[in-house]
């Protein structure tokens, strides 16, 4: 099922809905919500990946019915996803370039990568990426595109480049130690990001053909990237553990240790989508809902730490984010400022000279809490982190999803068990349940 929502309409212009918003907090005003606009049943299987092309009119869908599949919720009079693609076993991701492009690229477990075009008129190209040593390992898991670079990771755990007008492979780039579920391209081709379940962010240079810098603000498997910065100076991540990122590298002068890593939200199981717009970050995991929260704006003054302005200071490094000290006066009035509370600032990688932690009070560092190669962060330094928000803004309900069914022996009753915990008995004849625990 696939859905489509209108965003930031009016709670007073909407006659029904399917939004939770949040008005918990004291004096908060009025948030605009989500309006539901239309719905498909678009496949027959699990819907694994989904992206906006052609001036975000078109929403392409890729499954494990093994169908690439292209829905215009926008359109005057909406019709059913129109199939544009096929593989050959599941399709695990699906990418396009910009939105002026007209076509998409899908890969799949087929060890396949296919651009289909979007008017219909099919398979427009054709890559073969079966792993060098373990041709299992070729399945294609994540995908990154511009018009000039085409770039994959899986199981094998090495981001290969292609060119995506003749298919033919740039280059590969070895050093993750676990499969690769994310990538981002630049706008200009020059920069590759890769997440992996090796805990870790890499930062590729396509012109000097290796890993520039090792991010590991995460201490799960990275499962998610999003990025709208044409540079990719400004990106999010999410992990396993439901924490989701934002990372900040502008002004850093390319020594992206001294870029900015916070902790901005944590969900209670693993992001495997997030999305960041409109002030706003949308984080979607296994549950049947979807979260809104309220994104950390890294280009205006933040109140941060002592600790972390003077290890700033110390770096020569003068930023808008920091402007000054408590002490002296600035652009930003502290009352103004968006406070950032110690345990919420990361550590960015393993060479970044600023402590993984800082103090309860902000000054005070922890630089025993620091966490060596891909090892997991101890119990101690993770329960020390701190997510700035704590409860999203808004949330879009889902239905409950069915996990389990049996058949009864009568061939008329079927117990399911959905991902609430609740177990049913469906009368086949009568089209009717009875809710058990």
């Amino acid at each position: 099922m696939i859905c489509a929502w209108d965003l930031n309409c009016n709670a007073a212009n909407s006659g029904s809905h399917s939004a939770v918003v949040d008005t918990s907090q004291a004096n908060a005003s009025p948030r605009s919500i989500t309006r539901f606009r239309a719905q498909t049943q678009a496949h027959t299987h699990w819907i694994n990946d989904i992206t906006l092309a052609q001036q975000h009119t078109a929403l392409v869908s890729a499954s494990s019915d093994l169908l690439v599949k292209v829905w215009r919720p926008l359109a005057s009079d909406i019709t059913e996803p129109v199939t544009i693609g096929q593989h050959a076993d599941y399709v695990k991701c699906v990418a396009t370039p910009n939105q002026s492009t007209n076509w998409v690229a899908s890969g799949g477990l087929d060890r396949k990568i296919y651009l289909w075009d979007l008017s219909g008129a099919g398979k427009t190209l054709e890559i073969d990426v079966q792993g060098e040593e373990v041709t299992e390992k070729g399945s294609v898991y994540a995908l990154g595109v511009t018009h000039d670079i085409l770039a994959n990771g899986g199981p094998e755990s090495i981001v290969r480049l292609w060119d995506p007008k003749s298919g033919k492979r740039i280059t590969k780039f070895v050093g993750h130690t676990d499969v690769i579920r994310a990538i981002l391209i630049s706008e200009s081709g020059d920069m590759v990001l890769s997440a992996s379940g090796d805990q870790t962010v890499k930062v590729w240079s396509v012109t000097a053909g290796r890993c520039m810098h090792t991010l590991t603000m995460h201490d799960q498997s990275v499962w998610s990237l999003f990025s709208d910065d044409p540079g990719l100076n400004v990106f999010y991540s999410s992990d396993r553990s439901g924490l989701v990122v934002k990372t900040d590298v502008r002004d850093t002068k390319g020594d992206l240790d001294n870029g900015l890593s916070l902790a901005v939200a944590k969900e209670n199981d693993g992001v495997s989508k997030i999305v960041a717009w409109n002030d706003s970050i949308w984080t979607a995991t296994a549950r049947a809902s979807i979260n809104r929260w309220k994104d950390v704006d890294t280009s205006k003054g933040l109140q941060l730490p002592e600790a972390y302005k003077q290890h700033r200071a110390s770096m020569s490094i003068a930023t808008i984010r920091s402007k000054g000290s408590g002490s002296r006066s600035t652009e930003t009035s502290d009352s103004a400022k968006t406070v950032i509370p110690a345990k919420s600032i990361l550590r960015i990688s393993n060479t970044a000279s600023f402590p993984l932690v800082i103090g309860r009070n902000g000054e005070d560092a922890f630089p025993g809490l620091v966490r060596k190669g891909s090892d997991s962060l101890t119990d101690s330094a993770a329960s020390l982190v701190e997510p700035i928000r704590h409860l999203p803004e808004e949330t879009i309900e889902g239905q409950f999803g069915l996990v389990k069914h049996r058949l009864l022996n009568d061939r008329r009753r079927v117990l399911t068990l959905d991902t609430a915990g609740d177990v049913l008995m469906w009368d086949l004849i009568q089209v009717s349940s009875d809710s058990h625990r």
